[in-house]
This record gives C-alpha cells, structure tokens and sequence, in this order.
C-alpha cells in the first residue's frame, strides 16, 4: 500500500510541474504585447482554396489562416465559393471566398470572423410569426468549437445558447436538433450568479434541484424529473460521481435530464451533468475577482488565456482560485484551493491536441449534517438552518488532481477522429460527518462518526469516428466507436463513532467536547471497482430541410469487483451488459419551431445501500429503463422555449421498515416540462421554467404509492433588468419553488412546499479604461427556513459581493 501512495504522490508532483509549467506560460505571455487586430488581419498569406461547397471552403480556410468562422449552419447549404488563390490578407481571402454567395463578414477580434445575412432582419435566419427568427445555430465542425462557445450564451443574448459542446458520443450538436430535454447555464450565467458550487447552477437551472448540497461532504447530487444521480461527465468523459466540484475553471454547465444510455451508458434515469472546462482564447485574457461567496468566505480568482505563439497554433488558460473563511452557517468554514490550466496545440491543420490538469484541496469545518426520521415521526417545522447541527470539531478533507486529453483528427472533410483520457485521484485525508436521529418530534438524537482516509482513481476513455456522407439525397453523419469509465476504491478500516447521544432540542443545537477516538494505526485497503464498457452506434440522419431522424444503440457492460478489508470478495462480482436502442424523429414545420418525439432505453448501476441501512454498503442489481419523450423547441424572439411530455420507468430501491435498502416494485414517472431563456425585451433577460410530475410505484410493497423525494411540482423564474436611465446597472433575482413531498415511503409525512427569493445587483463600468464589474446577490432574502427534502435543510441567507476587472 506504500508503494500505491507513493506512486500516486509522484504523479501529483509531476502533475503540479505542468501547472506550474502553464503557470509560467501564462505570466510570460501576459507581458508580452499584442499586435492590434487590424495589423494582423492585414498581413498576407498565400492561400490555395477551390471552387466548390462553401462549407468545405469555409473548413479548409479556416484551417489555412488560423481563422474561428462563426456562422449559423443553414447559411452554408446549397451555397457555393468560386475558390480562393493568391497572397492575401485574411480579411481580403473571406471576402474573396463569399463572392456570389450574398454573405458579409466582420472580424469580432484578431482570429474571430463572424459570418452573416446583410438581408436578414436583426440576426441571421429566417423569420417567423411574431418576429420569431430562426435559432442562430454557430456552425460547430473542425475546430471552431472552442471559438463557439466562448461566445455562445452571453448574457447580452439573454444566456441563450445555440450549442451544445458534447452529447455523449455525438460530439457538438446545435441544441435545436436535439431531441432531447437540455439546457445550459454559460459561463456569464456562472459568474453573475456568483456560483461557487453545483448547488447555486441547480438552483437557477429550470430543470434541477440540489438532493445533497456540496456542504454536506458528500458528491453533489441532483434531483432531474423526480429522479436522482450523482452521474457526471468532464468534457464529455464520464465519471460516477465528483466531490468538491469547483465552477471557476468551467466554461459552462450543460445538463440533460432523462435517460442518457445510448449516450453516456450506464446511467441513473434522471440524466447527465456535464461540466465543460475552460479552453485557451486566442484573444488575450487576464482577469483578476475578488469578492465573498457569502459571509466570511474572501476568495481571489484569476483567470488567464491567451497564444503561445504568434500564429496561433498553440494557447494556454490558467485559473487559480484561493478561498478561506466563514459561511452563513455558525461554525462552517471553507478553505479552498484551485489550480487549473489548459493548453491546446494546433498540430497541423488538421490534427489538435488539447490538454487539463488541475489540482484541488477543498477543507471544511462542519459540514452539514444528514437528518433521518423514525417511522411514525413527522419532519414538521424546519428548525434554523444557520445554527450548527453538527459539532464544532467534525472536518472533512478532499483533494482531486486530475489530468486529461483530448485528441482531433480530421482526415479530410468527411472524416473526423476523436479521441480522450483522464484520470483523477482523490483523496479523502479526514472525513468525519454527523448524523441526526429524530425519534419523537421536537428531539434528536445524534452519533459523529470518524473515518479513516479513503481513496479513488477515476478512469474514463473514449475513441469515437464521425463519417459524414449521402445516400440517395439523404445525409448521413455515422459516428461509432467505443467508451468506458472505471471507479478503483481504497476503502478503511478505521470507522470509530460517539454512538447516539442524546436527545437534544430541536429549538437550538447542543455541541459537546471533542471525544478521545482511538488512534488510527490502519491503511486504506483496495476495496474494489466498478468499469462501465460501451460500444456505440449511431446515425444523424438530414432527410431535408424539414426531417431529420437520431438513431443509435449502445451495448454497456458492467463490471463490479467488491472486497473486504481481509482482502475476500465481499459480495458476487457482476459482470452483465445489454443493448440500449434509441430512437428519435424531427420535424421542422417553420425554421423557428423543431418538434421532436423519441424513445431511449438505458441500463443503470444498481444503487448502494446507504449509512442507515443494516445492508449498508450493499450493491444493487443493475436495472434497466425506458422513456418516452414528445417535444417541442421554438425560438420566439429573442427566447428560446422549449417543453416536453415525458414517461419514465425503472425499478424502485428504497430502505423498507426494517432499515434493509432493497428493490421492489416499479417506478414510473410522467410528466411535463417547460422551459424559456432569452431577452424578452432589449432590458429584460428571463431563465425560467415548470415542471409537473406525476410519480407511483406499481407493482411491490408500495404499489400506488408516491415515492418519496418527488416534488409534484417545480417552478423557477430568474430574471435581469437593464435600467434603460441607467445602462450597465442590472437589477437581478430569482424566485424558486418546490411544491410538496413525501417525506418516507409510507406517504404519511409529508413537506410543505417552498418558495426563495434571490435579489442583486451587477454593475458594469471602466476603470482607466479596463472593463470593471461589481456585483451582489442576496440568497433566500428571507431567511427562510425549509426542508430541503427528507434529508437536508435549506441554504440560510447569504450575501455575496465581488468585484472583476478585466485586462
């Protein structure tokens, strides 16, 4: 076990080399001057592009003169380029290649040309009822994404996003033909909101709702149409779960709710949250945040980006983070440390690599306790949720370093290889927790636990190819290949525990001394694996303008390895697969409005058996699920709306009266959602949505009965409100509602619904002539104090300020 702890120290350092490496990329390159944009546009370069498809013309000058072409997909069909040859400046060389088409252009920065419709009213596409425009679709091929989704989701287009950087192994999709529920909070969202957590993306998300909070020491985990995961992606490649999730080296969150298994294999029915990191920019970047993210919490955050080299085929983006301090809960303190960098290298022109590395140390003082009821005990009134619940002295200790790369390899117009890796280590130093025993109402009874250190190696691999071609006027883009993700556990011995102590009033906490544990003299032990392996097929289907179809399978594989602490397997290993179909079909009846219907099918990691249980640790079955979604996405105006009709099936797991954590019966779950992001007026920008749900058990112990956690209803509504008397103020605010659930499976304790007001204030002006930004967000104005669900209080009042400059 030396030997495992010592080679995973080795790495870390060498890891912390390459940050320190991009470190020094970044504070080099920052001294050195940028030529101006117009200087480098004018400097000629021989290009050679022939007549032909003006998407293939686009492609290949792209590639030639180091250019990002922006533009809406629709605009490239049918049309053609007499070709381009010669010295010439890159402004000269687009000009020349959109002759005869009808387009214009205009560079948005040295590297950056947007492409456009002169004749097209206020943005490109076609028009539609009500000033409806058609979705404004940037054209994601070869290596124009990074480009895209820098400047894809700004808050000046309402947060609206027309990309998504990756579903599963399709790669980058416009969202409008997705036939699927996604949504995506950008990286402007991420920062307005000043989000430290997943948990503050959740909550404006239309679709989410946080299960447990990133407080608690646990994963984060989200609650998406009545169902819970901690499933996760990071640039696409999967992972279980993930402690400590940082937001400030994320360029974006892109969350899909539903079954995911064709796209992501093994994968729990409530859908997928895929964190997309930061990549270089190719313009110079240098911001420097300093602010609160609530209470005492003083955090530095400095973002960096920029090219290594004067062309442009390589680039670098570096954020560091260092937070410390007090949160709005007494006794809670988070000390917190972010180094992230990010190179990507141009090969050739057809041939890009991109590289991560990031190492993290996230420390807690008190995090949030775990609160179970005894059968026949109401949760009733939420006792006060800025008082310490737990004990002055519970800590817990998580750090994460993680590599990863990613490899593009187009072969020609038509074909595109696609490759990826990464590995994160984590370690768990220190991990003490509490948990509350409510045994009759108005008292709680209370055990601290101390666990020894704990760790996990995370592994996930992709290798996928797009072929593009067309059969009888019918086009096609196959793309198959083959992914996997692995969990190896070090699982420890060393568990000592208060036992229950009390009973202690609900009206305030008692804390008590320290206890003397008894010294840890033990190791991690390898506690075993589970591997996920899929194979995957699946074809984009362009008919015409109008239809279009998604079709696909993948078979997945589950590989479960559990063993105890005297080295002996401690349950049967499972090692089962199945085929997961898909099955979609669009419709486009105006460009404006797509409707969608499909069907998925996905296979699931049996859930484990919690603390409470007396089977705890316990791995479930895997189990199998089916959905049935109808939908609809339209842009009106400037906002996008979307709704869907869905109906979802898999096995029931709960803890029954005995406290044994089984599966019985089945759960279904049908309902409907409804979604709008965008600018309803040039002021007014509004992420809002609603979700109802319907949700029994059939069949089993509980049949008829509503599972418990399941909020009936779901209703959201984030807005900013430029004042036209005063521009660059923005008032902002939220309001946030989830309607009742059951408490237990029993269905005879029940929560009451719950609303939270979000209030701020953002405000944009220059300081000697660098962009300045100050904002403040007021969470839950009122303080109010609710269940969260069955397990979990609510987030208290908490007031965050910062300041960002940019330069």
């Amino acid at each position: 076990m030396e030997f495992v702890v010592d080679r995973m120290a080795g790495r870390r350092r060498a890891l912390l080399a390459v940050l320190a490496g991009v470190s020094l990329i970044a504070c080099s390159t920052a001294l050195q001057a940028q030529a101006p944009a117009t200087q480098r546009a004018a400097a000629a370069v021989n290009v050679s592009v022939p007549a032909g498809s003006l998407e293939s013309g686009m492609l290949s000058l792209g590639r030639q003169l180091n250019l990002h072409l922006l533009y809406p997909s629709s605009l490239t069909r049918a049309k053609r380029t007499p070709g381009v040859s010669g010295a010439l400046s890159p402004a000269a060389a687009v000009s020349a290649l959109l002759v005869g088409t009808g387009l214009g252009h205009r560079f948005t920065g040295a590297n950056t040309v947007q492409i456009f419709d002169p004749a097209a009213p206020a943005t490109t596409g076609a028009s539609g009822p009500a000033g409806a425009i058609a979705l404004d679709t940037i054209e994601v091929q070869g290596q124009n994404l990074t480009a895209t989704l820098q400047n894809d989701g700004l808050a000046k287009d309402g947060y609206r996003v027309s990309t998504i950087s990756s579903l599963g192994p399709l790669g980058p999709v416009a969202l409008k033909d997705t036939p699927f529920s996604v949504s995506v909070a950008p990286r402007e969202l991420i920062q307005n909101i000043q989000a430290q957590s997943p948990d503050d993306v959740f909550k404006v998300n239309p679709y989410t709702r946080t299960q447990t909070p990133q407080a608690s020491g646990w994963a984060p985990m989200v609650n998406m149409r009545g169902f819970t995961t901690y499933d996760t992606a990071e640039d696409g490649l999967r992972r279980s779960y993930s402690h400590a999730t940082s937001l400030e080296d994320k360029e974006r969150v892109e969350v899909m709710t539903g079954l995911s298994g064709f796209l992501y294999g093994a994968a729990a029915p409530a859908g997928m949250i895929n964190y997309v990191y930061k990549r270089p920019t190719f313009e110079r970047l240098n911001s420097v945040t300093l602010g609160t993210y609530g209470a005492g919490q003083a955090y530095v955050h400095g973002d960096f980006g920029g090219r290594i080299d004067d062309a442009g085929t390589a680039g670098y983006r570096l954020n560091v983070v260092k937070q410390g301090g007090g949160t709005a809960v007494d006794d809670q303190k988070i000390d917190r440390l972010l180094v992230s960098g990010a190179l990507d290298w141009k090969i050739t022109d057809r041939l890009k690599l991109e590289f991560n590395a990031s190492h993290s140390k996230y420390d807690m003082d008190v995090p949030s306790s775990y609160w179970f009821f005894r059968a026949g005990v109401p949760h009733g009134r939420a006792p006060d949720a800025s008082k310490n619940w737990s004990q002055p002295w519970i800590r817990d200790e998580i750090e994460k370093t993680r590599i990863a790369a990613r490899l593009t390899y187009e072969l020609n117009d038509n074909i595109t290889l696609r490759a990826g890796y990464a590995r994160e280590w984590l370690d768990r130093p220190v991990q003490d927790h509490t948990m509350n025993s409510v045994r009759t109402p108005g008292k709680y009874y209370q055990v601290a636990i101390r666990s020894g250190q704990t760790k996990n190696e995370f592994d996930a691999v992709q290798a996928f190819a797009d072929v593009k071609f067309d059969m009888f006027s019918i086009r096609h883009k196959l793309t198959f290949g083959y992914h996997m993700y692995s969990d190896m556990g070090w699982g420890t011995p060393y568990s000592p525990n208060t036992g229950y102590v009390g009973p202690f009033p609900m009206t305030r906490p008692l804390h008590v001394r320290e206890p003397a544990f008894p010294l840890n003299t033990t190791s991690p032990y390898k506690s075993g694996y589970v591997r996920n392996h899929n194979v995957v097929i699946g074809d984009q289907i362009e008919f015409n303008d109008q239809w279009s179809a998604l079709a696909g399978v993948t078979y997945s594989r589950i590989n479960t390895h559990s063993l105890g602490q005297n080295g002996l397997r401690a349950q049967p290993d499972y090692n089962q697969g199945r085929w997961s179909p898909s099955a979609s079909l669009l419709f486009k009846p105006a460009p404006w409005l797509t409707l969608y219907g499909s069907y998925i099918e996905g296979l699931e990691q049996g859930g484990v058996a919690p603390d409470t249980s007396i089977n705890y640790g316990t791995v479930m079955a895997p189990m199998v699920s089916r959905q049935y979604e109808v939908g609809a996405k339209a842009q009106l105006g400037g906002v996008l709306v979307t709704t869907a009709l869905f109906d979802i099936e898999k096995a029931y797991e709960f803890e029954d009266l005995t406290r044994l954590y089984t599966q019985d019966g089945r759960q279904r779950h049908r309902g409907f959602e409804f979604t709008a992001t965008g600018k309803v007026t040039e002021d007014l920008t509004v992420i809002g949505g609603l979700t109802l749900l319907d949700a029994k058990v059939e069949g089993g112990t509980y049949d008829g009965k509503t599972p418990m956690n399941v909020a009936r209803v779901l209703a959201k509504l984030y807005a900013e409100y430029e004042l036209p008397w005063m521009r660059s103020l923005f008032l902002t605010g939220g309001v946030y509602h989830t309607g009742r659930q059951w408490a237990n499976n029993l269905n005879d304790d029940r929560l009451k619904s719950y609303t939270t007001l979000d209030l701020g204030l953002r405000y944009a002006t220059q300081v000697y002539g660098k962009p300045l930004t100050l904002r403040a967000n007021v969470s839950n104005v009122t303080d109010k104090n609710y269940w969260q669900n069955s397990y979990y209080l609510g987030a208290p009042r908490t007031v965050a300020v910062s300041a960002q400059i940019t330069f």
